[in-house]
């Protein structure tokens, strides 16, 4: 009787094992992974099976590269993707779908005019967006717009690949409720910030913008339509910046 009863324990346990790898999360190369704080991993190769599957990936932040490929466990991966995924459900649960930020401009200038319906037709309207954008800015979309500008222009330099200049026409922006940079302890991976980008205690406010960029070269101009997220804060230096927090979807206008 012993026998039989651990012979069908060890049957199950062999059911459940396999149900569960056969549920486990797998990668593909090209496929693109958020992982937190701005940073999304760029699957390029995978190899090995089980607890020993591993991952070659390229890290970005936003745009940009991070450090060079690596390989790593699908575990770590698995683990970073679900903890974001776990955050964003709860935000989602405890926050409001939308709250316009504090303090917003009080000019009427280019900043704040209305949507445009069709960006497809959007002129290219050169030039920073107007308004104090310093250390001792205060928290506002006109502020927001600034950075997300300035993220584009450190690139306009003429250079052999470099635009000569660029400029940013907003189609929509959405600035929702802030919320601060808490630490947080998981059993598996130990402690990290909900954003790890931005310094411990930093108000950070989440933005949802959909532009169309302009970047006129010695012989054209392109146009290009992005819909991204970002996170805006004050970094370690006292300065605002707005890192994105997404994987942008971009689209050629010309």
């Amino acid at each position: 009787m012993f026998m039989a009863i651990l012979l069908s324990l060890v049957g199950v346990f062999a059911l459940t094992a396999d149900s569960r790898a056969q549920e486990r999360r797998t990668f593909k190369p090209g496929e693109k992974v958020e992982t937190g704080g701005g940073m999304f991993a760029e699957i390029l190769s995978c190899r090995g099976a089980g607890e020993n599957e591993e991952c070659e990936i390229q890290y970005y932040r936003g745009d940009d590269k991070e450090s060079i490929p690596r390989w790593e466990n699908t575990f770590f991966l698995r683990t970073a993707e679900e903890r974001v995924l776990e955050y964003k459900r709860r935000q989602t649960e405890a926050q409001p779908a939308s709250v316009v930020a504090p303090n917003p401009p009080a000019h009427t200038d280019d900043v704040n005019k209305p949507a445009i319906k069709d960006e497809t037709t959007a002129t290219c309207a050169f030039g920073a967006p107007p308004g104090d954008a310093s250390k001792n800015a205060k928290a506002s979309e006109g502020l927001f717009k600034r950075k997300i500008y300035d993220r584009y222009n450190v690139y306009a330099n003429g250079s052999t690949t470099a635009p000569l200049r660029v400029g940013i026409t907003f189609v929509s922006f959405q600035v929702s409720k802030p919320f601060i940079n808490v630490v947080r302890v998981d059993r598996v991976v130990g402690a990290y910030r909900v954003n790890d980008a931005a310094p411990v205690n930093a108000t950070i406010y989440p933005v949802i913008s959909k532009h169309v960029v302009c970047e006129e070269y010695r012989d054209r101009t392109l146009r290009k339509q992005v819909e991204n997220k970002y996170a805006c804060f004050k970094n370690k230096d006292g300065e605002w910046v707005c890192g994105a927090d997404g994987i942008p979807k971009t689209t050629q206008i010309n």
